[in-house]
């Protein structure tokens, strides 16, 4: 056959098969997930993302120790504690839902002046402090407030039944979660885990009694000294926040993807 000639259909020599072209499933698969991507990035919500979750802890004993509210940590697949403007990453050590208390150690933290945790329980009436960080934000804030009841319970963030709380007449914005609530003296009396709507339309405040978490972690085998600064004198709102930010950390979660 010379150049230019076709060769007749049903006839002459025989057509060499030509083999069909390979099917690329990897640019099917490619278009699948850009398709995703954008769907995810135009549409929140459809795919499952990281979350994160901020909070308030507070220096309990030397070593590195950070106690906070477990709501604020549980399932995280990495926690920060911020300090100074610096973050050092921590881990959890002991956790409970029912106390809605968790205990964290952060090996790089440099030493940090602890609380001091009192040895008696505040009464009806009483002034109370909670120094922490609302909403994320970069340094301390306090909240003055005042006891309305002692040995309260409530359904805690995490659906467990909280027992013996210490109400506040005024309610905690985010970012409160683990922080210390104070007495008079600057002395801890207990940790912050949330707020209530009561029937009549009252916001109340929350905070798990210090006592109880004392009992706890000596359950554990970790011994706190309580009673400690019984003896100073009453200090006005400034002194209490002078007092107690150089112990006061925001605690920042991240979670898997779908996990919150």
């Amino acid at each position: 056959m010379t150049e230019g000639e076709f060769l007749p259909a049903g006839g002459g020599a025989e057509v060499p098969e030509i083999p069909p072209r390979p099917r690329r499933w990897w640019v099917a698969g490619l278009t699948l997930l850009l398709v995703g991507a954008l769907l995810a990035t135009f549409i929140p919500g459809l795919l499952p993302r990281e979350g994160t979750g901020s909070g308030t802890g507070f220096a309990l004993a030397e070593g590195g120790y950070v106690l906070t509210a477990a709501h604020v940590v549980r399932g995280a697949a990495e926690i920060s504690v911020y300090w100074e403007g610096r973050g050092y990453a921590a881990s959890i050590i002991a956790l409970s839902t029912d106390q809605d208390v968790a205990l964290l150690v952060s090996d790089t933290l440099p030493p940090v002046p602890v609380v001091l945790l009192a040895g008696m329980q505040p009464e009806f009436g009483d002034p109370v402090t909670a120094v922490g960080h609302p909403g994320g934000a970069p340094r301390p804030t306090a909240l003055s407030t005042s006891v309305a009841g002692i040995g309260w319970w409530a359904v805690g963030p995490e659906g467990a039944v909280l027992r013996g709380l210490i109400a506040t007449r005024d309610s905690f914005r985010r970012g409160y979660s683990g922080a210390p609530l104070v007495n008079g003296r600057g002395q801890v009396v207990g940790v912050v885990t949330g707020s209530m709507t009561a029937a009549s339309g009252e916001q109340f405040g929350f905070a798990v009694s210090i006592h109880r978490v004392v009992d706890w972690l000596s359950d554990r085998g970790i011994g706190l000294p309580t009673g400690s600064g019984d003896l100073l004198p009453p200090m006005e709102e400034s002194e209490i926040v002078a007092r107690l930010t150089p112990s006061v950390f925001r605690v920042e979660a991240r979670f898997p993807p779908g996990a919150r």
